[in-house]
């Protein structure tokens, strides 16, 4: 098995105001990786015994659908495979993880003794530069995506970069590819912000129900399209969009 990157430490402190106010926390450098998932989806068969890896909603999906991988992968023996846009080959351990729904997520930072992020720790990760007491427009700085800093539609890559691809779109921390690659889950709810008002309450109420925030953007998403405020959302149990994720943990 290929060995994880070594470029960057494996998480790093987030301090700050005015977001210092949303949590004081280790932050994952790195999206998970392929080669990090792998050791979890090599036991998954245990996984029904081991309840305390699951919410009560991730094990009635776990025992409905009977997942057991990422989706798009297999697996043959000891051998894991993922299908792509152009083919099924062995899972690339060194690009990130991609195709997972929020129970497989949240599971995984059970099994590795994390958490995901809420909405706002991955948000004051992405823009908070704490040296300058400043709130940056993207990890990078203010100005605007590239292709040198971030993997976007506009690369033309119409797939995940390998993790570490993009030095330049590090944020203050060093955290890699924050923006692009693939939308990150959070463990917060998609619920109006406080004292969000609306003349079309009839239809967007409809989209504040059991549904998760997810962040970041993904390579199928326009230069002009991303920001570091972009909330997407989607239900726990789906995973058909390019959905990832990253582990924090409380100090």
């Amino acid at each position: 098995m290929t060995a994880p990157p070594k470029a960057v430490p494996a998480s790093r402190r987030i301090p700050g105001p005015p977001l210092e106010r949303y949590a004081t926390a280790f932050f994952g450098v790195r999206g998970i990786g392929s080669v990090y998932y792998l050791a979890f989806a090599a036991g998954q068969a245990d996984f029904p015994e081991r309840r305390e890896l699951w919410s009560e909603a991730g094990r009635a999906w776990l025992e409905e659908k009977g997942r057991r991988l990422p989706r798009y992968w297999s697996r043959e023996g000891g051998d894991f495979a993922v299908r792509s846009f152009a083919e099924t080959a062995d899972v690339p351990p060194a690009l990130p993880l991609c195709h997972v729904c929020w129970h497989e997520a949240d599971a995984y930072a059970r099994w590795a003794g994390k958490r995901l992020p809420t909405e706002a720790e991955w948000e004051k990760a992405a823009c908070y530069d704490a040296a300058r007491k400043v709130r940056r427009a993207f990890p990078w700085g203010d100005t605007d995506p590239n292709s040198g800093n971030t993997n976007l539609f506009e690369n033309g890559f119409w797939s995940v970069a390998p993790i570490g691809a993009f030095p330049e779109g590090a944020n203050a921390y060093g955290c890699q590819q924050m923006i692009g690659d693939v939308w990150e889950w959070t463990t917060s709810d998609y619920v109006p912000y406080p004292g969000f008002k609306s003349e079309f309450d009839e239809y967007n109420d409809k989209w504040f129900v059991n549904q998760k925030v997810l962040r970041g953007g993904s390579f199928a998403t326009p230069q002009l399209h991303i920001r570091t405020t972009y909330r997407n959302f989607f239900h726990a149990h789906e995973r058909w969009m390019t959905s990832g994720f990253r582990c924090a943990k409380d100090l």
